[in-house]
C-alpha cells in the first residue's frame, strides 16, 4: 500500500497568518482612529484661530470683520458692512476679505470660504440655529461623531448648550454615520 501525503496548512501555519492578518487589521484601524483624531483637533484649531482673528481685528478696528463700515476699512477691504453689530449672511465674503487683508488670516482669494478637515465650510452665521443665536463661525457638514467628540473634549458636550453648539435643539448628537451637525462656535 503506497502512503498518501496530504499537502496543506497545518494549525501553528493558520495560527500564525490570522495572527499577522489580526496585526495589519489593528494597525488599519489605528491608523484611522489617528487621522479622525488629527481632524478633530484641527477643526478646533481653525475654530481658535478664527476667534482670535476675530478679537485682534477687533482691538485694531473697534468693529467686527465683515460688519465694519469705517473709513479705516477702506485700506484693507472694497467690502463695507452695515455696522449693526451683527455679522449678517451678506457680510460673510466681506469677514473673510477682512480678515486676510489685515493679515490675520490665511487663505486666497481673499472673500472665499474656507472649508474644515472633513471638507464642509466653515461659514459666518448670525442666528442661524434657535440655540446658536448670535455671531457665530459655523463648521458645516461635520460628522455625528466628531462632533461629539468636539463638542465634549472643549466644551459641555450638549449640542442645545454651552459656546460650541449643535444645529439643533438635541440634547445628544446622533452617531450613526449617516448625520452631520453645523457644528457653530460662538464669537
Amino acid at each position: 500500500m503506497a502512503s498518501v501525503h496530504q499537502k496543506g496548512f497545518t494549525l501553528v501555519e493558520m495560527a500564525i497568518v490570522l495572527v499577522i492578518i489580526g496585526l495589519l487589521l489593528g494597525g488599519v484601524l489605528k491608523g484611522q482612529e489617528l487621522i479622525n483624531g488629527a481632524k478633530i483637533k484641527n477643526v478646533h484649531s481653525d475654530a481658535q484661530s478664527i476667534l482670535s482673528a476675530v478679537l485682534t481685528y477687533q482691538q485694531r478696528y473697534k468693529a467686527l470683520p465683515g460688519d465694519d463700515s469705517s473709513s479705516a476699512i477702506a485700506d484693507i477691504s472694497t467690502n463695507k458692512g452695515d455696522a449693526n453689530g451683527q455679522i449678517d449672511d451678506d457680510e460673510e465674503a466681506a469677514f473673510y476679505e477682512q480678515l486676510r487683508r489685515a493679515n490675520l488670516l490665511t487663505g486666497a482669494p481673499d472673500d472665499a470660504i474656507p472649508t474644515h478637515a472633513f471638507g464642509g465650510n466653515i461659514e459666518v452665521n448670525e442666528n442661524a440655529y434657535t440655540n446658536a443665536q448670535g455671531n457665530n463661525i459655523c463648521f458645516m457638514d461635520m460628522p455625528g461623531d466628531a462632533a461629539n467628540i468636539v463638542d465634549s473634549q472643549y466644551d459641555d458636550g450638549i449640542p442645545s448648550s454651552g459656546a460650541i453648539q449643535g444645529d439643533d435643539a438635541a440634547t445628544s448628537y446622533t452617531i450613526d454615520g449617516t448625520v452631520t451637525y453645523d457644528l457653530c462656535y460662538r464669537l
